[in-house]
């Protein structure tokens, strides 16, 4: 690999981490900026909850109301990793149920959730062309709430 080509390559994986930073800065508060991250074509899927979702338009009516539902207390990062293609990052959330709108997730409203969550970003171009979201929805203090945080 030539110097050029390092350069490159890392340019485009610092971009696509930038990318996918402020997707995820966007989304619970500014949908339409998050959108605008995503290309025309984009598929988001969250497979443990049945999800999958063509197009922006689906997309933002799945955000207003997943994100209608649930106060965000933290979110923290754990691990990320990056290619030219792919951005994966690993994170916690601690969250509580505030509305009945969320597919495929059966808490009551009240309910305090440590959320795992290993989100999967392919981008294409400089934009993200599909988000997978592999979420683990544990209550607070329950049998599966654990989590080695090293």
């Amino acid at each position: 690999m030539t110097p050029r080509t390092t350069v490159n390559r890392e340019g485009v994986i610092r971009k696509n981490i930038e990318v996918v930073a402020a997707h995820l800065d966007r989304e619970a508060r500014d949908i339409e900026g998050a959108l605008a991250l995503y290309t025309d074509d984009v598929v988001w899927e969250a497979p443990a909850r049945g999800v999958v979702l063509r197009g922006k338009d689906r997309i933002a009516e799945n955000y207003r109301d997943l994100f209608g539902c649930l106060d965000i207390h933290s979110t923290t990062l754990l691990r990320q990793i990056a290619t030219e293609e792919w951005v994966f990052n690993d994170k916690l959330l601690s969250v509580t149920i505030t509305g009945d709108r969320i597919p495929g997730l059966d808490f009551p409203v009240g309910t305090k959730l440590s959320v795992r969550k290993l989100g999967a970003f392919q981008l294409r171009d400089g934009l993200i062309c599909r988000e997978t979201s592999h979420e683990s929805w544990r209550p607070v203090g329950g049998f599966t709430d654990n989590d080695d945080l090293r």
